[in-house]
């Protein structure tokens, strides 16, 4: 018992206590520095894809201002170009919004990615520690979100080995 994590132990206790379930923002992130990147991506590219789209229909919208303010009585030319006018504005929020939905796309491909794929070499390694072969190491990308599961299946490797030499070690003193 001397090699145990008290602290796990008393996070494990803490939470069989009948307490009331009051969900905290902090509780939604696991891992908020991993999350939180991504988050901040996401934040960021879609304010400032929102603010060039918002930036551009602005620019529209004053210039159907410009025309009108300047002409008194509208005759078919002006009203053609304040049709135009509305129709480019509306072809920007629709580029604006194509526009986010493949970064958002892509970010999420990116994402998934960088999970999925260390969730591939995390099973293996799994599976290459349930049939004995301790010694097995297949490290990940740099940068991979799931780098920490893999050091720790690796610790664990390595003193499941240590485990093994010490336990045929002791049946060959026998």
């Amino acid at each position: 018992m001397e090699n145990v994590d008290h602290s796990v132990v008393s996070n494990t206790l803490a939470q069989d206590a009948p307490t009331k379930n009051r969900r905290k923002l902090k509780n939604f992130f696991v891992k908020p520095k991993y999350q939180m990147k991504y988050a901040w991506y996401q934040i960021v590219g879609g304010t400032t894809l929102f603010a060039v789209t918002a930036g551009m229909v602005h620019l529209k919208l004053a210039l159907i201002d410009l025309l009108m303010a300047k002409t008194r009585v509208m005759d078919v030319a002006t009203q053609v170009q304040i049709s135009q006018l509305y129709a480019d504005t509306a072809t920007t929020f629709m580029i604006g919004f194509v526009v986010f939905l493949t970064y958002s796309g892509l970010l999420i491909l990116v994402m998934s990615h960088r999970v999925s794929g260390p969730m591939i070499a995390i099973v293996d390694t799994i599976e290459q520690l349930i049939k004995g072969n301790y010694g097995y190491k297949r490290p990940l990308r740099h940068g991979d979100e799931l780098m920490a599961i893999q050091d720790h299946l690796h610790e664990l490797s390595v003193r499941l080995s240590v485990q093994e030499v010490d336990d045929i070690q002791t049946t060959e003193k026998e």
